[in-house]
């Protein structure tokens, strides 16, 4: 989307400079002198929307974090790690209900702020959370979120995969990692 508006700014620039040029050949203005305003404030104009930009994208970035942090450890109360010898799973502990409002509002901040893939990744980790039959699949599902939100956090070129980031909160699942790796 934001590669359909390239030609329109190269003709509108081409636009301007001819104009200018015909300004300077009319008036019979030093070009020179010109020259180096027009570049210098153009220079100008790029750096400052550059910089304004980096630093919208620095604060939504803050944001994001704050945010997924808050999740991460809403979630982290809902992971049954007893290590009984069962698979690392998703659990909701009896002392600690959770209702469906709560759930309303992650997802409301997850889609207002989240990347395409935080949101996707959400969608398909929340609808199939009740998988009973498969808790590793489960797990995969909510690992392949967290990885989502490290990767909108500025991790894009990240090398960790789903067992690395469960690994924060489950503590036997090098046991599962084969299983949870896969694509």
């Amino acid at each position: 989307m934001k590669n359909r508006y390239i030609p329109l700014g190269v003709i509108l620039l081409a636009a301007g400079i001819g104009a200018i040029w015909s300004l300077v050949q009319f008036a019979g203005l030093q070009a020179s002198l010109l020259w180096t305003a027009i570049i210098g404030a153009a220079a100008w104009a790029i750096r400052s929307s550059i910089e304004q930009r980096r630093e919208y994208q620095r604060l939504l970035a803050e944001q994001k974090r704050k945010h997924y942090f808050e999740f991460l450890d809403f979630m982290s109360k809902f992971i049954d790690t007893s290590g009984d010898g069962r698979p690392p799973q998703l659990k909701r502990k009896p002392d600690q209900p959770v209702s469906l409002n709560e759930f309303r509002m992650w997802s409301l901040r997850l889609t207002l702020i989240g990347s395409d893939e935080v949101v996707k990744a959400w969608n398909h980790a929340r609808l199939n959370e009740t998988d009973a039959e498969d808790p590793l699949g489960v797990l995969k599902r909510w690992g392949r979120l967290w990885l989502a939100m490290r990767k909108d956090c500025g991790h894009p070129d990240t090398q960790l995969g789903v067992t690395d980031v469960l690994g924060s909160f489950v503590n036997d699942i090098e046991k599962s990692r084969a299983q949870l790796d896969r694509p």
